[in-house]
């Protein structure tokens, strides 16, 4: 899911329970959709001063991780097809594993590739450009970053499946690359039928000084499943009490780039992607955000 903090990359593991359960919406193609503004471009100066204590860096902090999230749906599903399709040689054979990273300077990048049973060595590594016609890409990426993502995937994998699959939610897992900090691993649920979408529900993950990972996260109890409108507005109500749970940006993201209309509601706010334009990036969709107010007290 780059952004103001670089998107990296991020790993998904085709047919295994890193992306279990239903297929993911329908998606957007990268090599267009992904433009979204930086953080600070989320609200004019005099809205953001608005604003209570906290709470733009805190949205843009979340925000970061949602796009970083949004981007990795619509890279698995372009390189996903792109390998069905025998761009990586005959689709039986070609390797398993998706990556997917809009490089430093904005270029999108998607491919496949095989590690070791230790996750340690990466194997058979083939990425392509998702702008123009798809050309390979030749420029570096660091495999040893490829590899530990692929681990971190692996390993929050296991340690979540066996209580997701007895409650019947599927997820998946993207590793997410945090500026000057340690790669994170989100749970993102997904939704159990057609034409709907969940809101809230994430869980967050990172790893131990000895290798193991650490739940950071867990709104696992916030897991809501909602019909997703066949058209209109859509408005997703978080659970969350001022910035919204990152599924829940995520969703807004998504579907605004396939041209919906999409409000986030929390206890305390109301955040709509509207038109917009950042001249640093040339986003067309910002965030502007309205403080709800309180309900009356009864008398």
């Amino acid at each position: 899911m780059r952004f103001p903090s670089v998107f990296l990359g991020a790993t998904a593991l085709l047919g295994l329970a890193a992306c279990a359960g239903r297929p993911v919406a329908p998606t957007a193609d990268p090599s267009s959709s992904v433009r979204m503004a930086p953080p600070e471009a989320d609200a004019p100066p005099d809205a953001r001063d608005a604003l209570p204590a906290g709470f733009a860096d805190a949205f843009a902090a979340t925000d970061s991780r949602a796009r970083t999230i949004a981007y990795w749906y619509q890279c698995v599903s372009t390189i996903a097809r792109l390998r069905a399709g025998g761009t990586f040689g005959p689709a039986a054979a070609a390797p398993r594993l998706i990556y997917c990273e809009r490089t430093a300077d904005g270029i999108p990048i998607g491919g496949v590739y095989d590690v070791d049973a230790t996750a340690r060595t990466v194997r058979r590594f083939t990425t392509v450009r998702l702008d123009g016609t798809r050309p390979r890409f030749t420029g570096a990426i660091d495999t040893a970053r490829v590899a530990w993502e692929a681990k971190l995937v692996m390993d929050v994998t296991k340690a979540i499946s066996p209580a997701w699959s007895k409650a019947g939610h599927p997820f998946s897992v993207v590793p997410v690359p945090v500026a000057g900090g340690p790669l994170e691993g989100w749970v993102i649920p997904r939704a159990t039928k057609a034409r709907h979408l969940v809101t809230g529900g994430e869980v967050g993950f990172t790893r131990n000084d000895d290798g193991s990972v650490r739940r950071t996260v867990d709104h696992t109890v916030t897991w809501t499943q909602v019909p997703l409108p066949a058209s209109g507005v859509i408005t997703l109500r978080s659970a969350e009490r001022s910035v919204p749970a990152i599924p829940d940006l995520v969703t807004a993201r998504f579907y605004a780039e396939l041209g919906r209309e999409v409000t986030v509601s929390t206890t305390t706010m109301t955040s709509s992607l509207v038109a917009g334009l950042d001249p640093a990036t040339g986003a067309r969709i910002v965030w502007r955000h309205t403080p709800r107010t309180p309900p009356a007290p009864a008398r």
